[in-house]
């Protein structure tokens, strides 16, 4: 026959539990409650410029405005002359003599066949450039030689419709000879 234990056993694990339950209550208190000295970065972020300390002279903050101002009013200042030409990163495109293809070195040299690589060409060059608006400057042959035909220049249009290109022609000013 089963005899029952004279003493039940929850009478001594419900104290165990609660005390385990208040000391883990404690460590997850414990970050909140320590000192600020004793933390390695008080912003609470891996970014080291952050837990430098702030100035707290105002003759300091007031100097470091007007400094971050007048560079603002010399950027807008050469951006109101016109003066784009910092901001444009360019990228030189030539046209093949012999047959009137488009080609980049990048060392090597690469042939721009039809309108899907010259879009990968668009965004590669757009990731490079970064901040910088992406300018695709397209060189003629600098010797007369029947290339390119209209046909192939209005092609080299389309492709780059959606950004910003030019063409050198160093022939299409110059008397025949």
């Amino acid at each position: 026959m089963i005899q029952l234990p004279k003493r039940s056993v929850t009478r001594f694990f419900v104290p165990l539990i609660d005390v385990l339950i208040l000391l883990f209550c404690i460590f997850l208190l414990m970050p909140f409650v320590s000192q600020p000295g004793q933390m390695d970065n008080p912003a609470g972020t891996d970014d080291p410029n952050l837990a430098e300390p702030l100035p707290v002279e105002v003759t300091t903050l007031q100097r470091d405005l007007q400094k971050a101002q007048q560079e603002i009013k010399k950027y807008q200042a050469r951006l109101a002359r016109g003066d784009q030409a910092e901001n444009l990163s360019v990228r030189v495109l030539e046209i093949d003599k012999s047959n009137g293809r488009l080609f980049y070195h990048d060392p090597d040299r690469k042939e721009i066949l039809n309108e899907g690589d010259a879009q990968v060409l668009i965004i590669q060059h757009s990731r490079v450039a970064g901040l910088r608006q992406p300018f695709f400057l397209i060189l003629f042959p600098r010797e007369l030689s029947g290339y390119p035909e209209e046909g192939q220049v209005e092609t080299y249009r389309k492709w780059f419709s959606d950004v910003k290109h030019g063409f050198d022609n160093p022939l299409a000013n110059s008397p025949a000879p």
